[in-house]
């Protein structure tokens, strides 16, 4: 039956989403208490994301073609703008794709992170006592967080304060990159993994605000993506 595999694969996207939310947490606590056993495991669990975003993406191919043939018969041929667009199983369908290549990358990010720090060039305690490398981490958590809990009650409510919080992490990333090349006593090695990581939770981070637009467009029909630069264009226009 067709609404149960949209059930389905809703379920399983959840899963993925609260795995990758878990992944992020454990990263935090890894690099805040300087826990090398702990980035192991979290390398060691990618694995579970990778099957999921399998699994999900024939979920939501087959959900695709079901609801091609089947969306007449759910209501769906006139759809309009005063039906509920994430109502329609095709829209998320396709939505679902897109979020799931996105947590996806979110996981990778997290790896790529525990994966720089569980060599132990990096000096202890910088990400507990240092800014801006805890205020990243702070905002990081908090982006994937309100990404998530917005997938899963099926809403856009944060959108504005995504997109706040992804600049100041963008100028905080600039900022303990400027920060840590200017340190004398930090050696070549240690410096690239520090900026491997700031490269990599400034990712995490664009991929948590991409789920969160992609979840304004499953609920409004509208694409917000590089909504700021398209105005800036305009009004550089006469």
């Amino acid at each position: 039956m067709i609404i149960s595999k949209f059930y389905y694969l809703r379920k399983n996207l959840y899963s993925m989403a609260e795995l990758v939310l878990e992944q992020v947490i454990l990263l935090s606590e890894a690099l805040e208490s300087d826990d090398y056993a702990q980035a192991e495991k979290i390398v060691e669990r990618d694995d579970l994301i990778d099957d999921l975003e399998k699994e999900n993406d024939n979920l939501s191919q087959n959900a695709i073609l079901e609801a091609v043939s089947n969306r007449n018969i759910l209501g769906m041929g006139d759809v309009d703008n005063d039906i509920v667009l994430k109502k329609d199983p095709l829209r998320f369908a396709l939505s679902a794709i897109r979020i799931t290549r996105n947590m996806e990358r979110m996981g990778d990010q997290v790896v790529n992170c525990a994966d720089v720090f569980r060599h132990k060039t990096i000096r202890k305690g910088l990400f507990k006592n240092e800014e801006p490398m805890t205020l990243i981490l702070s905002r990081v958590t908090t982006l994937a967080g309100m990404a998530i809990e917005s997938l899963v009650e099926e809403k856009e409510r944060f959108m504005g304060s995504v997109n706040s919080l992804e600049d100041e992490l963008n100028a905080l990333c600039d900022q303990a990159f400027q920060k840590y090349r200017a340190v004398p006593d930090m050696e070549k090695q240690e410096f690239a993994d520090v900026y491997r990581i700031i490269l990599a939770l400034e990712r995490l981070g664009d991929y948590a605000v991409n789920v969160a637009e992609e979840l304004v467009r499953l609920n409004t029909g509208k694409d917000i993506r590089h909504l700021e630069n398209v105005k800036s264009k305009s009004s550089s226009y006469p």
